[in-house]
């Protein structure tokens, strides 16, 4: 028994040396594809977050399901460019949709929502299984784009990620008193002439793109996580905008590393999943020991001030 826990110890410090060294560039593309998925992911997700949208960004994700497909029929072959370009037809129409039937007079943001997830959802489903029911389509591997393949992703596409992001992190930067004007406070941000209806339809562009550029390495059903959890783990880390930006990139770069490495460490575990489970723990621990609210510290403050309050009255 020993013997067979010192060969398993063994294979795990050997696939984890193998890890740090960084010669298997599959392996290195996947760390550093999981780790801007992961940044960009937060940062366009805490203002999702702030507005009170962040269920956009599952519907969003889910909905570029049909534009792979749809894309695959068209073309006839897995080719990369025409699948993410017909996700981002699919991600945009779906994301616009959402904001023009929830400004309707009688349809509330969840329910249009729920409307455009549904339905682009069950019709991409439905094209997925005919695609891998017919003769042609048996092998195309679409069924990764569900929960996403990091370890596929090549240099090419890469270097396309990381051009994406800091397109899009640039102009978060650039647009930035806008976009938290029209987060924190829409009816004053509309009275000093920002116009609030196109920063959120830019919001929501940009949203998709943040989605198309994710799914290879998380897949349309978890990219909604890792929109979601690291701003909320940011919120119990600090109050300024500047800051749970700042720390919701932080977190989500830390679980697409983790989530690489142990998708690397468990042969079989898919990068997407272990991304998820690792923003999860780290989501716990803001929660319970985070200075803005956390479970802890808000303890520890009532117990302090019970105690104060007591001492004062004793006195």
């Amino acid at each position: 028994m020993n013997a067979i826990v010192a060969i398993d110890t063994s294979i795990y410090a050997q696939r984890a040396a193998e890890f740090f060294s960084f010669r298997y560039a599959f392996a290195l593309e996947a760390l550093g594809a999981s780790i801007l998925v992961g940044a960009i992911c937060a940062l366009v997700g805490t203002f999702l977050v702030l507005r009170g949208m962040s269920l956009i960004g599952d519907a969003t994700g889910h909905a570029t399901l049909p534009g792979v497909c749809v894309a695959f029929l068209l073309v006839g072959a897995k080719s990369m460019g025409a699948l993410l370009a017909g996700a981002l037809v699919s991600a945009l129409a779906a994301a616009l949709l959402i904001g023009v039937i929830s400004r309707g007079p009688r349809t509330r943001p969840d329910a249009a929502i729920g409307i455009v997830l549904s339905v682009f959802f069950g019709f991409g489903i439905v094209l997925l299984s005919y695609i891998q029911n017919s003769p042609t389509g048996a092998q195309s591997g679409l069924g990764g784009f569900l929960f996403g393949n990091a370890a596929g992703i090549s240099r090419d596409q890469l270097i396309a990620l990381l051009a994406t992001s800091l397109g899009l992190g640039a102009l978060v930067g650039v647009f930035y008193r806008p976009l938290k004007l029209t987060v924190f406070d829409e009816g004053f941000a509309r009275s000093i002439g920002i116009p609030t209806s196109l920063v959120q339809m830019a919001l929501l562009s940009a949203l998709a793109v943040c989605v198309v550029i994710s799914i290879q390495a998380v897949g349309v059903v978890l990219v909604a996580a890792m929109l979601i959890i690291p701003p909320s783990a940011a919120l119990f880390l600090s109050k300024r905008l500047g800051h749970v930006l700042l720390f919701a990139m932080l977190v989500g770069a830390v679980s697409g590393a983790l989530g690489a490495f142990l998708s690397y460490m468990a042969e079989g575990v898919a990068t997407g999943p272990a991304m998820v489970l690792v923003a999860a723990a780290l989501f716990l621990g803001a929660l319970f020991f985070g200075p803005r609210g956390g479970v802890v510290p808000s303890w520890v403050r009532r117990a302090s001030s019970a105690r104060a309050i007591a001492a004062r009255r004793g006195g």
